[in-house]
């Protein structure tokens, strides 16, 4: 401040003195934007490798102007829908997938933003994405019944899938999943969030994520770790988590506005038994301690919405199931498909 104090006393009358000083105040600033400009360059050149190397391993659909990445293995019916975390994709579910392929047909797919998906503009709350999915579904051609599961905050988009079209769903299985209620009495979780995903979303766009690599993809072999990187990585993936978390309030409208579930559905739902990780490896201690026994009360009411609904402790496992007890979640998926064939639980 001192420095720029003196070199305004110093201006004279005369226009070169002005262009002089604007000349060096240009300097400083170009040589101040080179490490963004740098950073935003090195995440495109990178983004656009990756995306070269690791194409979409499944179709791109059109639903209106966008497209969405399915993956599609297996025959027969009903159709499992797998729907990913908040900040998930389709690579997510691959074991999964490819073992209850083997006797029914199974779906993955990318919402807007994620995996391999187009970004979208637009709102991003949970009717938004129902209908996302539902679009999906239809241009592709896979009609239902479907059995839907969802992990995480993509529990909000099955849940509300099932209550807004119930003749579609013959079943459903939410893996530690968020609902309207528990969004609507954690307003600090719901804020800590947003404050971890604007600086993620920051620091995709300037590639600081690739280059320090803090979900360690690196060590993964090969292959995996470059398909994480595609996923994890990317600057819209983070732009749509964000938008997503913007829309929470309108979220919960939509859940309270919606009927209930079928009071008969085969339903499982899997909570983890380990705490810890609810917000992430760096939670806020205090914080977990204030949301663990509101979220343990309302995974037991989740499973008490219908008469065929059970829950099940992952004993092994904290907020990430699918990835610490995936048979559990096979086993949780082939119970509600029997049930549902069966028309008992």
């Amino acid at each position: 401040m001192k420095l720029l104090w003196g070199q305004l006393n110093r201006i004279r009358p005369d226009g070169e003195s002005v262009r002089r000083i604007l000349a060096g105040w240009g300097k400083m600033a170009m040589w101040s934007l080179l490490p963004i400009l740098a950073g935003v360059a090195y995440q495109a050149a990178v983004s656009a490798s990756n995306t070269r190397r690791y194409p979409a391993p499944g179709r791109l659909i059109d639903v209106g102007g966008r497209r969405l990445h399915l993956r599609e293995m297996g025959e027969g019916g009903p159709t499992v829908i797998l729907e990913a975390t908040g900040f998930g994709c389709s690579v997510d579910y691959l074991f999964i997938q490819s073992e209850i392929s083997r006797t029914t047909r199974t779906c993955s797919y990318d919402r807007a933003g994620m995996g391999w998906s187009d970004p979208c503009d637009g709102p991003r709350s949970v009717r938004a994405l129902v209908e996302d999915l539902r679009a999906l579904l239809q241009r592709a051609e896979i009609g239902p019944p479907y059995v839907l599961v969802g992990g995480s905050a993509g529990g909000l988009i099955v849940e509300l899938f099932a209550r807004t079209y119930p003749e579609e769903v013959a079943g459903l299985v939410l893996i530690d999943a968020l609902d309207g209620e528990v969004l609507a009495r954690l307003p600090r979780a719901s804020a800590h969030l947003m404050r971890m995903v604007s600086i993620g979303q920051l620091c995709a766009r300037l590639g600081v994520l690739r280059l320090l690599d803090p979900f360690s993809l690196k060590k993964l072999p090969s292959d995996e770790g470059g398909i994480r990187s595609v996923v994890t990585y990317r600057t819209a993936a983070w732009d749509a988590a964000r938008c997503f978390l913007k829309s929470l309030e309108k979220s919960e409208a939509d859940l309270r506005e919606a009927p209930p579930l079928r009071p008969d559905l085969p339903l499982r739902v899997l909570t983890h038994g380990l705490t810890g990780d609810l917000l992430g490896p760096r939670g806020d201690p205090e914080l977990l301690q204030e949301i663990e026994p509101i979220w343990q009360a309302q995974q037991a009411a989740l499973a008490q919405r219908s008469s065929n609904g059970k829950q099940i402790i992952a004993e092994k496992s904290g907020h990430r199931i699918v990835a610490q007890q995936p048979d559990l979640v096979i086993q949780a998926i082939r119970e509600v498909i029997e049930a549902a064939g069966q028309g008992r639980c």
